[in-house]
């Protein structure tokens, strides 16, 4: 059995490298990766060059402020190539993936949609699902997803959740290799303060995140005798008055703004080493990067303005949830934690890592995805 498979995305971004290596590695299935190579936002791309894949390359043509994409190539290719399934991404923003779909589905392909689906109620949901139903089948991100999805009238027996990951074999071998005597060594070099819990957030550092709610909550921490120290990882515009909020509200002593870090080895032991990470915004990746290191995360309670990721926690297990946009509940959901897991940091990493190992990775992913083309799959006959 060989089915030739082509995944076709507007970009490739640099974090799906690991899931795109582990789909290459399937002896049943023949993976093409195309794609185009200018993205519409801030964001590190795979180097096609760099990683030897089976790569092609279309024309990106960014439309009204890049918010519509045409992409030059992608109809042709998914018709006239010899594919017997073709994986878009479920950008409905895409119109050129319309007309791909339609027409693949036309000439005999099975046709999947790799796709955050419906995550928030929003004027646009039917167009979406009037999108998603040019699909065979649907690769979701969360189970959140496809609840919300089957209230829709889709089927479940269509939908696949395959999450999401990280460079999960690198980032495992790099968390076996972490010691405590390593963590507190990390601690001595940020904090003045070093026997203080740590509250972390990494990512960038925008308005979205909503951590002015971080400082906010870390000053009343502080004056309810429970000081605090935060880390902040991460670049952005809201940084200097970040910064500023922290003089002023004299926390300064207490907080690094460490900046961008992309060393890998370096970020493992700095995620580790905080008690709980901390993100009063939504959580998308951020969960994923620090369950995988063990450090539990705090997020809002909002399920319809949450990425996929926000599953990932489990309520008092491997973080908490705190009423969205309050700073005394999420005040008091710190506190709380802290209070009733300080003593059981060894207990708390090994559920956070569990999560990860489950679910959250490329093997699982790929697994996964292989269900969903299989499903579909006869060499002798195929649904339109």
């Amino acid at each position: 059995m060989n089915i030739n498979t082509l995944i076709a995305y507007p970009y490739f971004p640099h974090y799906r490298l690991a899931i795109l290596k582990e789909l290459a590695k399937d002896r049943d299935i023949s993976y093409t990766f195309l794609a185009g190579t200018t993205p519409n936002i801030d964001i590190k791309t795979i180097d096609l060059v760099e990683n030897k894949l089976n790569w092609k390359i279309i024309e990106n043509i960014w439309l009204f402020d890049h918010k519509l994409l045409w992409q030059r190539g992608l109809i042709q290719e998914c018709v006239f190539g010899d594919y017997d399934v073709v994986i878009l991404l479920g950008y409905p923003y895409a119109l050129s993936t319309w007309f791909a779909s339609l027409l693949s589905r036309l000439s005999g392909k099975i046709v999947l949609f790799w796709a955050h689906a419906i995550v928030r109620n929003q004027k646009r949901d039917k167009l979406k699902v009037l999108f998603y139903k040019l699909a065979h089948g649907l690769l979701l991100y969360g189970n959140w997803a496809k609840q919300n999805l089957t209230r829709h009238g889709f089927n479940q027996a269509e939908m696949f959740v395959v999450y999401n990951s990280l460079d999960y074999d690198h980032q495992l071998h790099l968390r076996k290799l972490l010691t405590p005597e390593k963590l507190i060594s990390e601690k001595k070099m940020l904090f003045n303060n070093p026997g203080n819990p740590v509250l972390l957030f990494i990512g960038r550092l925008t308005s979205s995140k909503r951590l002015n709610q971080l400082i906010a909550a870390c000053e009343k921490l502080h004056g309810r005798g429970m000081p605090v120290n935060m880390l902040f990882i991460g670049d952005g515009e809201e940084r200097r008055k970040l910064h500023n909020l922290c003089d002023q509200k004299n926390l300064l002593p207490y907080t690094t703004f460490l900046g961008e870090c992309y060393d890998e080895q370096k970020l493992a032991a700095l995620i580790a080493m905080a008690d709980v990470c901390i993100s009063p915004g939504n959580v998308g990746l951020t969960a994923m990067h620090s369950l995988m290191y063990g450090t539990p995360v705090i997020t809002h309670n909002n399920p319809f303005d949450q990425m996929p990721e926000f599953e990932a926690i489990t309520q008092g297990e491997t973080g908490m949830f705190f009423e969205q946009g309050s700073v005394e509940s999420l005040t008091e959901t710190i506190y709380t934690w802290l209070q009733l897991n300080q003593n059981k940091r060894d207990q708390i990493r090994n559920k956070c890592y569990k999560i990860i190992d489950k679910y959250y990775n490329p093997a699982f992913q790929a697994k996964e995805i292989k269900v969903a083309i299989l499903k579909y799959y006869s060499p002798r006959k195929k649904d339109l």
